[in-house]
């Protein structure tokens, strides 16, 4: 059995060394900048969440003053505005009825 040692020379360790702290300062400014975007996306998740309540809330006082509005229509109001009632409506009926069409076969 042989035994075969490998030596790691001082230049190797060196280089070995400075990779390490390249990886490690690397490592150390992404951290940073995941903290920095978490802390960016909550603010603007928090700022969005109030825009979202703020419009809600106009959202509802329009809601109620269409719903007091619509209350308020009456005839007379109708009237006012040149609305008037139909003696003769014209109705699309439902049922289909026998229609006439165009017959080319008996020429």
């Amino acid at each position: 059995m042989i035994n075969k040692t490998k030596i790691i020379s001082y230049d190797n360790r060196a280089r070995f060394f400075w990779v390490l702290v390249g990886v490690s300062i690397l490592s150390l400014f992404v951290y940073i900048y995941a903290i920095h975007a978490t802390a960016r996306n909550v603010a603007d998740r928090q700022e969005l969440e109030k825009q979202v309540a703020d419009l809600s809330s106009d959202l509802n006082s329009l809601e109620f003053a269409y719903i007091e509005l619509r209350n308020d229509v009456t005839i007379e109001l109708a009237y006012n505005y040149g609305f008037r009632e139909v003696k003769n409506p014209l109705y699309i009926s439902r049922t289909r009825q026998s229609s006439l069409s165009f017959n080319t076969l008996n020429r």
